[in-house]
């Protein structure tokens, strides 16, 4: 037995408070890479995208840099989910325990020893980074929707039945608020909150037009909207019907299927709901944790985004946009919390979260 083997068996030996423990210390004597040493090559300024800058002196071991277009400076965090942050050592032990499980607010709160305020903070930042994955579906690619109950979970203020959001009636209906799954037989994903109430074809466009490839097939089940998406992308379409789950041989949707049943179990029970608000975030993390992305991936990986800070401050203004454009709901009650970045339509067509 390797020296790397004894060490996977005797950690996870160990009780949870003392793996906690355990990564504390290792975070101690060698805090990572991507929060102390800038990694992420400078193309442009991330407020005006300007290539004209010019370094400015070094904000402890970190780079500045500053523009001779706007005048403003920045550094290799500037824009990401690293942005600003307080704690780097804490940061990364937290980002360790995310990889690690769905751990929820108050126990990865207690494990790192932060507020639950800055564990909720840090989860959304961390969830609006990731990169997407933007490469072309090839082959054989599965598409379909699956449905989640609409949930105004944590806001406040909210006075009629049922407040939390929900709907007694089943099947379809508008308080399914509907995540569209996209996947070929290479594992390139696309999952995308597309609506809340009955998919329409123009959704199934904003999320995934443009992106097969040549001889790609769609399958899916006899559903209109995608029936129609396939006709205007001159795709190969095999359809069936939803009871019968196949259309035959290798023309089936049981990768989706998979995903919904792992994502709805880590939504519903381990998580106990999750807000609407914030269910592109947790597709998000079911997709970083089904790769197996490596803390060190996942730190360049924050640092790459540079637009993480702008999604995570502007996600009240996202959230409000999507109820009012793409569902029957109404906004209500918006949250008191306020932030320096206000939310405007330029910002929201430059992050296309919606």
């Amino acid at each position: 037995m390797n020296a790397h083997t004894e060490i996977i068996r005797l950690y996870k030996s160990l009780s949870e408070e003392e793996k906690g423990n355990i990564l504390q210390e290792l975070n101690r004597t060698s805090i990572g890479e991507t929060v102390r040493i800038e990694e992420a090559p400078i193309v442009c300024c991330p407020h005006c995208e300007s290539k004209l800058f010019v370094k400015n002196g070094k904000r402890g071991e970190v780079q500045k840099y500053k523009c001779k277009a706007c005048c403003r400076v920045f550094t290799s965090k500037t824009g990401t989910s690293l942005h600003r942050l307080q704690k780097p050592e804490k940061f990364e032990l937290y980002k360790s325990l995310m990889l690690e499980s769905y751990s929820p607010i108050k126990q990865i709160a207690r494990k790192v020893g932060i507020s639950i305020q800055t564990a909720f903070d840090w989860r959304h930042k961390i969830l609006s980074g990731t990169v997407k994955d933007d490469k072309a579906f090839e082959g054989i690619t599965e598409i379909d929707d699956i449905w989640f109950l609409y949930s105004q979970k944590g806001r406040k203020g909210l006075d009629y039945s049922r407040k939390r959001g929900g709907s007694k009636r089943a099947g379809d209906n508008d308080f399914q608020a509907k995540l569209l799954i996209t996947t070929d037989r290479n594992k390139t994903t696309d999952m995308s909150l597309a609506r809340i109430g009955r998919l329409k074809k123009a959704d199934i466009e904003r999320k995934v037009s443009g992106r097969f490839s040549e001889g790609c097939e769609l399958v899916s089940d006899k559903h209109r909207s995608i029936a129609a998406f396939a006709k205007s992308e001159n795709l190969k379409h095999v359809s069936f019907k939803a009871s019968e789950h196949t259309a035959g041989g290798e023309y089936h949707v049981q990768n989706i299927n998979n995903m919904a049943a792992g994502l709805k179990t880590i939504v519903n029970r381990t998580l106990k709901g999750v807000s609407t608000k914030y269910l592109q975030n947790y597709a998000n993390w079911y997709q970083i944790r089904s790769k197996k992305v490596e803390a060190e991936e996942m730190g360049r990986m924050l640092l790459q985004n540079k637009d993480a800070a702008s999604i995570y401050l502007n996600r009240e203004g996202i959230y409000k946009w999507f109820i009012e454009n793409f569902s029957q709901r109404t906004y209500r009650c918006p949250v008191k919390k306020t932030y320096l970045s206000a939310f405007d339509h330029e910002t929201l067509a430059k992050l296309n979260s919606v």
